[in-house]
């Protein structure tokens, strides 16, 4: 009779076994199936196209390109890349701070005038209206 019971409990432990081995197989194919359709998705959308081309893709120019030309409150129009060759850091600082060429030297002056492109209409002030 202990024989018996031993081999049922043994037995019920492996059928125990193989349900939860069973069980485990099936959630990890059903995971297996997810990642698959989740990878063919993308692969359809082309999420892998960078990946598998041979040649990097060449990106097509922006049309948001940096301004060659600015206006600045107290001189006009400059081209930005003269104004960088042509005059210091500092004297590029000094323009943007004061507003205006009013503290240049005059060989800061003559630096800046070839890199002018429009100089700026004088405004005439407002005058209250009594």
């Amino acid at each position: 009779m202990a024989i018996k019971k031993i081999e049922n409990k043994k037995s019920a432990l492996i059928k125990i076994k193989i349900a939860l081995s069973l069980l485990f197989n099936i959630i990890w194919i059903i995971i297996g199936i997810l990642i698959l359709l989740f990878i063919f998705a993308n692969f359809k959308q082309g999420a892998f196209k960078g990946l598998f081309s041979g040649a990097p893709q060449q990106q097509a120019p922006s049309a948001a390109q940096a301004p060659t030309e600015t206006d600045l409150p107290g001189v006009g129009k400059v081209n930005i890349e003269c104004v960088q060759n042509s005059l210091s850091q500092e004297a590029i600082q000094k323009l943007l701070t004061d507003g205006g060429t009013t503290n240049f030297t005059a060989e800061e002056k003559d630096k800046l005038a070839p890199c002018m492109v429009a100089k700026e209409e004088a405004t005439p002030s407002e005058s209250p209206s009594n």
